[in-house]
């Protein structure tokens, strides 16, 4: 079994590669598998970007985000413009088209509330105002209220599960209640898991997703 000390350098030499720089200061502790990330980034990409990357490591089994955003003096902007900056961008992705989505932001901390019919328009909520300078953080709480009664494809979803590249699904089990999927069984990795989780919500008709694969080097 992979050591802590030789998990974190995995971690440490991964992240170098993409965001170590001088506005990306970034600190890796590993204790049984658990990675937690400490420091400062420019922006809230980077932040999500480490995240990513660290997951991803072989003998990962989670990942806890503690990196601070710390937006240059001279890029900093006033809540309300970055409010206006994010319904506009909303107002023009296909995606996330509607008038449904509320926006607030604290302090640079934007908080996304509302309703929207599918997961994927929910993710496309929080992809689309990542990269926007000035945002601190994302708490994506829109709810998903499906309006069609969409019966859930468990065949199509096992399909797409199996032709995933990055992902060895022989040994998830798929359940379907209702508008719910709930998987279950073992995955080589976080990063697995996270790819078995993003492919369950693209299912039609899914409404809520639980996800209880354990992860088994």
């Amino acid at each position: 079994m992979i050591t802590d000390d030789i998990l974190r350098q995995n971690v440490i030499q991964a992240l170098k590669w993409d965001l170590f720089s001088v506005d990306c200061i970034i600190i890796v502790i590993s204790n049984n598998g658990v990675i937690t990330l400490k420091g400062n980034v420019d922006t809230y990409k980077k932040k999500t970007q480490a995240e990513r990357i660290s997951s991803a490591i072989s003998g990962v089994q989670s990942v806890i985000n503690k990196i601070d955003v710390t937006i240059n003096r001279l890029e900093q902007k006033k809540d309300i413009a970055i409010t206006n900056e994010i319904l506009n961008i909303f107002r023009w992705n296909w995606n996330t088209l509607n008038d449904t989505i509320k926006v607030k932001v604290l302090e640079g901390w934007v908080t996304l509330s509302g309703e929207l019919e599918w997961n994927y328009q929910k993710e496309a909520a929080r992809q689309a105002i990542v990269s926007l300078i000035g945002v601190k953080g994302v708490s994506n709480k829109i709810n998903i209220k499906s309006q069609v009664d969409t019966k859930i494809d468990k065949t199509t979803l096992r399909l797409a599960l199996e032709n995933h590249l990055a992902l060895d699904s022989k040994d998830i089990e798929i359940e379907v209640s209702d508008s719910k999927i709930i998987l279950k069984g073992t995955v080589e990795s976080w990063y697995q898991k996270e790819i078995a989780g993003f492919i369950a919500w693209k299912a039609r008709g899914v409404v809520s997703v639980e996800n209880e694969l354990l992860i088994e080097e």
